[in-house]
């Protein structure tokens, strides 16, 4: 039935002679501009995968202070956080699990090894654009593209020498819950600063030009909880840019760093709702990513580049627990994980007359590293190289239509190598201003650390494949609307199996669960009169357990029942008004009942819940020349409703922050 509807979307394709270009209409994006995926010359315009890009101009209107508040509002992706801010962030893209996720910054994984990835830790600092890829993406980014693909550039340099700061102070409201918190307030902090611009600027005579962008935001926040419930995050970047007048050769650095400490309070069995309390339990990261790209233009239609990629993050954890006498004591963990590579590749854009093509093959290089030192005196780590052989084409027939097969060979050193292919097509019709589109991908994860630490026999990674088909449609392009229908298969879960009888036993990881999911994503965006903008999004999700694999099922995994924290409606909408001297906007976001667990065994029903922000700044009139102040207002969950996104974990608040931004 897949390949059939294949078959039949390619054909109609192939025979239809009405020629399209819906300009700026990309694959669900629903904004005026056509960027590249990944690091190919595929413009999002002829993707036909689902792709949603925000921009620098959406993220400063917005207000947001965290990139997670941005995606919430992507349709298919469901975000959760466990408590306050500084607490997991996680997402589950269109049914698949939190560590299906790919997270990119200037072309480097900054995943943990093995997926996992707490987008708690992404500030907006420095940003230029987030680019959002739905469903498994590996022949495009490589292992661990399963669920989603996060790639956010940041700034390299500005026309011109500008200074952009912000300050902000504000009250967070906690709700009355007893044990966890009393209804009283607490205190958050947030400032940023941005220095960009050319450190040559006279294009007719120097040969050679300069770019720089550097960005600092600080982040403290006391907590909501009674006791031990604060978070502080700084988070550095910096990008530098040289290229020659003519672009032939590009060189470009980027540096990021980030410095989190997160303090939370639970019982002895890290349960939120028990008590006593204990306050030594904190979590400490420093994170470090660096990226090196080179570019050298060999003809009009032939490029070579090379990037260097570094990732490393050090964490401490202190566990505090109760021992004899109810004294409270700490078991830490002291551990460290890196990566560190290249990726050669080449570009190549042909255009004949009757066809033209952007042709993108790469080799890559990746060596994972790690050492574990945890309490009691345990020790593991691990090193593999993982290598990766990837090309993919886009080929632009007449009539609009775009074919992109792509193909990733990789080998794990430990676990194995695997072949992943993908192939997109879409289409556009000129005189509809319609768009459609659709194609097939898989993605793998491999496993982590943990996982694979002490096992007697070879775990496989975790395998997806999926389908999808859409349509985007723009009318009179006041109203552009988008509709995508997925079809998912996970396979090969890894899961704890618990005790095993005979040569081994304790805790034994195994590929022996199955899921399955599928939907339907809905965005539209109105264009209204007087500069007044909405957009409205929706995702109706089933998800199924296939196999649970387990000895008798725990209650996370039951055969035939949804996956947790995955609701089976979702959405939201957005209502803003820009013009030069001011916007506000408002935010709403709905998400529907779902499962979660109450432990291993009791699984418990989670209310739906809506939750609304507000937005507004102003541009002030010059008061000293050439000065832009913006002071503005910013109103988190504004009706204060009491919900938990994760069972057990009781977000915050109201939030109310009042600052000012500037331009120098």
């Amino acid at each position: 039935m897949r390949f059939s509807f294949l078959t039949i979307f390619l054909i109609i394709c192939f025979c239809t002679n009405v020629k399209a270009d819906v300009s700026g209409a990309g694959s669900s994006d629903l904004v005026f501009s056509d960027p590249k995926i990944s690091n190919s010359d595929i413009s999002v315009s002829q993707f036909g995968g689902s792709a949603t890009v925000i921009s620098e101009y959406e993220i400063e209107k917005s207000g947001a202070s965290d990139v997670q508040e941005l995606l919430r509002k992507v349709p298919g992706l469901s975000v959760k956080q466990s408590g306050g801010r500084g607490g997991v962030v996680s997402i589950f893209s269109r049914g698949s699990e939190s560590d299906h996720n790919l997270v990119i910054i200037d072309g480097v994984k900054v995943n943990e090894i093995g997926g996992g990835y707490d987008f708690s830790r992404l500030s907006i600092n420095n940003i230029e654009q987030i680019e959002v890829l739905r469903g498994p993406q590996a022949a495009l980014y490589g292992p661990g593209a399963m669920g989603s693909v996060i790639s956010i550039k940041t700034k390299k340099y500005n026309p011109k020498n500008t200074i952009l700061f912000n300050t902000a102070f504000g009250i967070g409201e906690s709700p009355s819950r007893g044990l966890q918190s009393n209804g009283g307030k607490y205190f958050i902090n947030e400032e940023g600063i941005n220095i960009s611009g050319p450190l040559s600027f006279d294009k007719e005579n120097n040969y050679l030009r300069f770019g720089y962008s550097v960005g600092f935001q600080r982040i403290d926040d006391n907590g909501h909880m009674l006791k031990n419930n604060s978070y502080d995050r700084g988070n550095i970047n910096a990008g530098l840019t040289l290229f020659t007048s003519d672009e032939k050769i590009k060189l470009s650095g980027n540096f990021d760093k980030k410095k989190l400490r997160y303090r939370y309070p639970t019982d002895s069995s890290g349960n939120t709702e028990g008590t006593p309390f204990l306050n030594t339990q904190k979590d400490r990261r420093h994170i470090t990513a660096r990226s090196i790209n080179l570019e050298y233009k060999v003809t009009q239609p032939l490029t070579l580049g090379t990037t260097y990629k570094y990732w490393y993050m050090h964490k401490w954890v202190e566990s505090g627990y109760q021992a004899w006498g109810g004294a409270e004591t700490n078991s830490d963990s002291n551990f460290w994980e890196k990566r560190e590579g290249f990726d050669y590749y080449l570009k190549n854009n042909t255009n004949l007359d009757f066809l033209s093509f952007d042709t993108l093959v790469g080799y890559d290089s990746i060596v994972e590293s790690s050492d574990y030192n945890t309490y009691g005196g345990t020790y593991y780590g691990h090193e593999d190289t993982i290598t990766q052989y990837y090309g993919n084409i886009n080929f632009k027939f007449p009539y609009n239509i775009s074919v992109n097969p792509g193909i990733r060979k990789i080998h794990h050193q430990t676990h194995g190598g695997y072949t992943l292919p993908s192939l997109f097509v879409s289409k556009k019709f000129d005189k509809s201003m319609t768009k459609v589109r659709g194609g097939f991908s898989k993605g793998i994860k491999y496993p982590n650390t943990y996982e694979s630490y002490s096992q007697s026999y070879m775990l496989r990674p975790e395998r997806q494949k999926s389908y999808e088909f859409g349509i985007d449609q723009n009318i009179k392009q006041n109203i552009t609307l988008s509709i995508t229908y997925f079809d998912t298969k996970i396979t090969d879960l890894i899961t704890y199996t618990g005790w095993i009888t005979g040569t081994q036993s304790g805790a034994v990881y195994k590929n022996i669960q199955e899921a399955s999911s599928e939907g339907l994503e809905f965005s539209t965006l109105f264009n209204l009169p007087k500069k007044i903008k909405t957009k409205i999004w929706y995702t109706h999700l089933k998800t199924t357990v296939d196999k649970n694999g387990s000895f008798g099922g725990e209650a996370n995994w039951p055969n035939g029942r949804d996956l947790l924290r995955r609701p089976r409606k979702s959405g939201g909408f957005t209502l803003s008004k820009f013009n030069d001297n001011y916007n506000i906007s408002l935010d709403s976001s709905y998400t529907g009942g779902r499962w979660d667990y109450q432990s291993s065994e009791i699984r418990l029903w989670n209310k739906p819940f809506w939750n609304f922000d507000f937005y507004a700044q102003y541009q002030l009139d010059n008061l000293i020349n050439n000065y832009k102040l913006k002071p503005f207002v910013k109103i988190k969950n504004l009706f204060d409703d009491e919900r938990q996104e994760i069972l057990n974990f009781e977000s915050p608040g109201r939030t109310s922050l009042i600052g000012i931004k500037g331009e120098i």
